[in-house]
C-alpha cells in the first residue's frame, strides 16, 4: 500500500511540476506577445444600433495599440473609458494568448427619448438610467416633450433620485407602454403639460388621450384598452377629440 501511495504521490507531482512548467512558458509567451487584432463585438439587446465598432475603436485609438505589448495595455483603462459612454451598458476587455484584444460591449436599451425644454435630447433605458442621443443612429422609442426641465446628466438614473418627480413619473409610464405589445405600436407620443400631468399622442385616431398622473396607471390603461375595444371599434376611431381617463372606472370624451 506504501508503494502504491508513493507510486501515486509521485505521478501527482509530476503532472503538477508540468503544468507549473507550462503554464511558466505561457506567461513568458503572453509577456512578449503584441497586440495583433482587436475585436469588437457588442451585443444591442434587441434593441437598435446606437454605437458601432468603428467608433469604439477610434475612442480606443486603436492605432497606438496594434503591435503593443499586451501586458503594456492598460485593460482597465480602456474598461472604463467605454463604461463611460452613455449608450454603454457595460464594458468588458480582455487579451488571448493568440495576440488579441477582445472588446465585449452590451448596449444600453432605450424605452423613451426625451426633448427638454433647453432643446436637449435624450434617452432613459429600461433600467432608469439617462443615455445621450447617439447622432446618427436615432432609436425608433417613444418620444416625450413638454414641460421637462431635467437635463442630460451621464450619472442619473431617475429611480435612485427624488430630484426630478416628472423623469421618475415619465420612466414609469414609459417602462409600462414599452412592455405591453399593443400599447407600444398605438402609443407614439407623451406630452408632459404645465399640472406634470401627462397626455398620449395615439398613432391611430386622430384624439388626444389624457391620462393624468401615474396614480392607478394599470387601471387607466384597462379602461382605455375597453373602450378601444367596445366603443372606437363600433363608432370609428376619429368620432372623438380627447379621450379622458382621469376620472375614477370611468373615460369621459369629448366629439369633434
Amino acid at each position: 500500500m506504501k508503494i502504491k501511495k508513493i507510486i501515486s504521490f509521485s505521478v501527482w507531482a509530476i503532472l503538477i511540476a508540468g503544468i507549473l512548467v507550462l503554464v511558466g512558458f505561457m506567461n513568458a509567451g503572453h509577456r512578449k506577445m503584441t497586440c495583433k487584432n482587436i475585436e469588437v463585438s457588442v451585443d444591442f439587446q434587441g434593441g437598435e444600433q446606437l454605437i458601432t465598432e468603428s467608433k469604439i475603436k477610434k475612442l480606443i485609438r486603436q492605432d497606438t495599440l496594434m503591435d503593443k505589448k499586451l501586458t503594456d495595455i492598460d485593460i482597465i483603462r480602456i474598461e472604463n473609458r467605454l463604461n463611460k459612454i452613455g449608450v454603454v451598458s457595460k464594458a468588458e476587455v480582455y487579451t488571448t494568448i493568440t495576440g488579441n484584444l477582445n472588446i465585449r460591449i452590451r448596449q444600453c436599451r432605450p424605452i423613451v427619448r426625451i426633448y427638454n425644454t433647453s432643446g436637449q435630447s435624450y434617452y432613459i433605458d429600461r433600467s432608469g438610467s439617462l443615455a445621450p442621443e447617439s447622432p446618427g443612429y436615432p432609436a425608433n422609442v417613444l418620444i416625450a416633450t413638454g414641460y421637462i426641465k431635467t437635463k442630460y446628466s451621464d450619472t442619473l438614473n431617475v429611480l435612485e433620485t427624488q430630484l426630478t418627480p416628472v423623469l421618475t413619473n415619465l420612466y414609469k409610464l414609459s417602462d409600462y407602454i414599452f412592455n405591453d405589445e399593443f400599447f407600444s405600436a398605438q402609443i407614439q407620443q407623451i406630452y408632459v403639460n404645465q399640472d406634470r400631468e401627462f397626455e398620449l399622442i395615439p398613432r391611430v385616431g386622430r384624439h388626444v388621450i389624457v391620462f393624468g398622473d401615474t396614480d392607478k396607471m394599470e387601471e387607466k390603461f384597462e379602461n382605455l384598452m375597453l373602450f378601444y375595444h367596445e366603443g372606437l371599434n363600433k363608432t370609428g376611431w376619429d368620432k372623438y377629440r380627447v379621450i379622458n381617463l382621469k376620472f375614477e372606472n370611468q373615460v369621459v370624451c369629448t366629439k369633434k
